[in-house]
């Protein structure tokens, strides 16, 4: 049995690590600055550290970030969760769910068809090609869509069906799964039924909760109230409710993602009556209010004093180690875990991705611009079904695989870019 023995890591590592830690910040302050797009930086960074490139981080390291990384999406979906207007979610519920499936079944339906008629590759190649590129990044959309425009009707849409892309992209990954372990096996109707299902159950087990104890946490007495809102008996909740859906989530068989996604609704949703201020509150939440540079009041957040709602306590006590390192090491891990010296050992790779490429006819509705730009980008969910879907891919030669991760790449890549640009002709608009 092999025992942890603490060791002071050696002075290169721990420097090369630091200035990672800020250069991805760095990094994506120039993109967000000249591009809109500052999760650009960190994709670059991450592919620049990577061993195949400069080899400066050990793999250990890396595949420490990578869990912090996935932290950081957790976090960013259970965010979407806490500012969710559910009128306006159920409102639009089924023409998220037709963009959602939109999304997954015309990039399975034109690989087959290219790739198939056009390139040769037998039919499952072009499932397998197309299923790494039917999901959008819910990381992605969700660094993209700011908190005001999660509010918004295109926000909605475009957060539910990304959510939509997630759950079946858990179904596609089982179903790669079985035909790569045998080209000839049967792909067992659980592996497709039962994400479904327990996605379904969750929801409704997620309303059924709602129901019940929103009224109980509204109708609490107030010293109680004055207890339960309390900054750290608040963070308390989060996490738990974090842990406990994503957990569950899971372990019953569906998405993660849509775990966390569930508690930050549930928990917004029932914590949404806080107590009534007293005079004596009043004046101290008056005297410790954040200034217009700063995002909280460090007086406050010390001394945990005033009333604390959901929203309230991740934004001061999450948000901004979200913002400024979870968030960055999760878009850099994807930078990191693309396989670049596969991308550039293939002939001809990069000339099928060109032709397979063309401009989009853009509409002259901004709104349906900006909501199939943030649809386009791939990223971790892609990635995991490539990865699952390579024995498939590779049967002929490497190239198929190329040529799927130089779509990933660049489909996030111009997903980002244009988001980016339409956030910015608003801007100057509105300006």
């Amino acid at each position: 049995m092999n025992m942890f023995v603490y060791a002071v890591r050696e002075i290169p590592i721990l420097l090369t690590t630091f200035f990672l830690l800020y250069l991805l910040n760095v990094a994506e302050a120039i993109f967000d600055y000249i591009l809109k797009a500052g999760l650009l930086g960190s994709l670059a960074l991450g592919i620049v550290f990577r061993p195949e490139v400069l080899n400066i981080i050990p793999e250990y390291v890396l595949r420490t970030l990578l869990v912090f990384g996935y932290i950081g999406l957790i976090l960013l979906v259970f965010e979407a969760g806490l500012s969710t207007n559910l009128a306006l979610l159920y409102h639009n519920i089924a023409l998220s769910m037709l963009v959602g499936g939109t999304g997954v079944l015309l990039p399975i339906a034109f690989s087959i068809l290219v790739l198939h008629f056009g390139f040769g590759y037998d039919i499952q190649q072009g499932f397998a090609a197309g299923a790494s590129l039917s999901s959008t990044s819910l990381g992605t959309t969700l660094a993209l869509l700011k908190p005001e425009l999660r509010q918004t009707k295109t926000g909605i849409i475009l957060l539910s069906a990304a959510l939509f892309d997630d759950v079946v992209g858990l179904i596609i990954a089982a179903i790669i799964q079985t035909l790569s372990c045998n080209a000839s096996a049967h792909v067992s109707w659980q592996d497709i039924v039962r994400p479904i299902l327990v996605s379904v159950a969750f929801v409704v087990i997620t309303s059924l909760s709602l129901w019940a104890l929103r009224p109980l946490t509204k109708r609490m007495p107030n010293h109680c109230k004055r207890f339960v809102y309390q900054a750290k008996v608040q963070l308390f909740l989060l996490a738990t409710f974090i842990a406990g859906f994503v957990a569950g989530a899971n372990y019953a068989g569906t998405s993660e993602l849509f775990g966390a996604y569930l508690a930050g609704v549930l928990v917004a949703h029932i914590f949404h009556a806080p107590p009534e201020a007293t005079g004596e509150q009043l004046t101290q939440s008056a005297q410790n209010a954040p200034t217009s540079n700063s995002r909280v009041s460090l007086t406050l957040v010390s001394t945990g004093a005033g009333v604390y709602t959901p929203h309230h306590t991740f934004t001061i006590f999450i948000q901004s180690i979200l913002e400024y390192v979870l968030s960055p090491i999760f878009f850099a891990s994807i930078g990191s875990a693309l396989p670049i010296r596969t991308l550039g050992s293939v002939e001809g790779s990069s000339n099928v991705v060109s032709r397979g490429f063309s401009t989009p006819q853009m509409s002259q509705m901004r709104s349906s611009i900006f909501l199939g730009l943030a649809m386009i980008a791939r990223g971790e969910i892609a990635l995991i079904v490539s990865q699952i879907a390579r024995p498939i891919l590779i049967r002929v030669s490497q190239e198929l695989y190329a040529i799927v991760i130089w779509a990933i790449l660049l489909d996030t890549i111009i997903g980002a870019l244009g988001v980016g640009v339409v956030l910015r002709q608003e801007a100057k608009m509105s300006g």
